[in-house]
């Protein structure tokens, strides 16, 4: 009567894999983590390199500043310079560069903010005969300078 009531064991799993987690696969894994656990600062390095080369230096700005006053004070009239202002006429429309903060500004007939030129430390104008001479120091200590001159001529239509 016993052997008609033999017990049949059923397991959940259809497969039975008795393997386990070997040491080599341990060794495997570690090694790729430490490949990846590695490589990381290279590449927070390389996005920090990019990052800063994306950055124009001062003098990129500074060039695009004096070519852009310049184009503009060659078109100007009734030239105005203060010592740390100049304003002009295009069109009837009054045109100011002025030291705003850390920058400097440009403003048309004394609306708007354009921000022409950032991290200015000191900006100074100084009239000259014909021309204007311009001082100016970065925050990070770098100064630069430059001469601009502008001729104003009347047309046949103005009067004298």
């Amino acid at each position: 009567m016993k052997e008609n009531l033999k017990v049949q064991k059923k397991s959940a799993c259809l497969k039975e894999n008795h393997k386990g987690y070997t040491l080599l696969e341990v060794l495997l894994s570690f090694m790729v983590f430490s490949m990846i656990s590695f490589c990381i600062p290279f590449f927070m390095k390389g996005f920090d390199t990019i990052k800063n080369e994306m950055v124009p230096p001062y003098y990129y700005e500074w060039t695009l500043f004096t070519q852009s006053l310049k184009r503009e004070l060659w078109n100007g009239k009734d030239i105005v310079i203060e010592p740390n202002k100049i304003s002009f006429t295009i069109n009837d429309e009054q045109i100011t560069y002025e030291k705003y903060q850390q920058s400097i500004r440009r403003r048309v007939n004394d609306s708007g903010h354009e921000v022409v030129l950032q991290s200015v430390k000191y900006f100074s104008l100084s009239p000259l005969p014909q021309g204007m001479h311009i001082e100016l120091e970065f925050i990070n200590g770098e100064k630069v300078e430059k001469e601009f001159f502008y001729y104003y001529y009347q047309t046949a239509e103005e009067p004298l």
